[in-house]
């Protein structure tokens, strides 16, 4: 194959006076035609393959926006996917600060409840207190009128100052002495009433009169 180098340096031999080798020349002319096809073969496959790369540049070019669009798609749905779980979180979040203080507020609730339902059981107690000191005061007042053994020993010293106590011996030595047993056996014994003597009528006026405990006088 000839180089440009080598085709701008031929030179042919000299036949006669002024004509070339006609053979030198047709050598020369046939390696100039097998260059020029051989480089116009290789440019037609080089044209090929620009075409195929031009090709397969536009495809990738295509692929590259694709894929472009693919990540920035991605990209969106990762920022929407976020968003939607930002809002979600602050969501519960917010939901769970509600319910925690709903609850903290029925506990505080529950907690006065309880502190006035102690209340009202002190109360209570209070109440009774009052009302057994009261009762206590008064039945205290009744006991302090009962007699004490103090009252009683000077009650018995009143009365043994007012009814002395005289022995028996010295009643019946006095003067004014008297049969007991006969004295009692007269008022013990009534007086025998007579089958002769007529009943004396009885006076219907007490006859309704009734004694006891349970009957009153009508």
């Amino acid at each position: 194959m000839l180089s440009l180098d080598e085709i701008k340096e031929i030179s042919f031999r000299k036949s006669g006076r002024n004509g070339y080798n006609a053979e030198d020349v047709d050598n020369f002319i046939e390696e100039v035609v097998e260059t020029v096809e051989q480089q116009n073969a290789e440019k037609a496959d080089m044209l090929r393959k620009m075409d195929i790369l031009a090709k397969k540049i536009e495809q990738y070019r295509k692929d590259e926006e694709t894929v472009r669009g693919a990540l920035l798609q991605s990209q969106k749905l990762s920022d929407n996917a976020i968003k939607d779980a930002k809002n979600k979180a602050s969501y519960i979040i917010k939901s769970a600060e509600k319910k925690s203080r709903a609850i903290l507020t029925e506990a505080e609730m529950a907690t006065e409840r309880e502190k006035d339902r102690y209340e009202a059981i002190h109360q209570e107690t209070a109440n009774l207190r009052h009302e057994i000191i009261a009762l206590y005061k008064q039945h205290l007042s009744i006991v302090e009128e009962m007699p004490s053994d103090e009252d009683v020993a000077a009650k018995r010293a009143e009365l043994d100052e007012k009814y002395p106590f005289e022995p028996v011996d010295d009643i019946l030595n006095a003067d004014d002495t008297f049969d007991v047993e006969e004295e009692m056996g007269k008022a013990a014994i009534p007086a025998a009433a007579s089958d002769d003597e007529p009943e004396e009528p009885r006076n219907e006026k007490f006859d309704k009169l009734k004694f006891g405990d349970n009957y009153d006088v009508e």
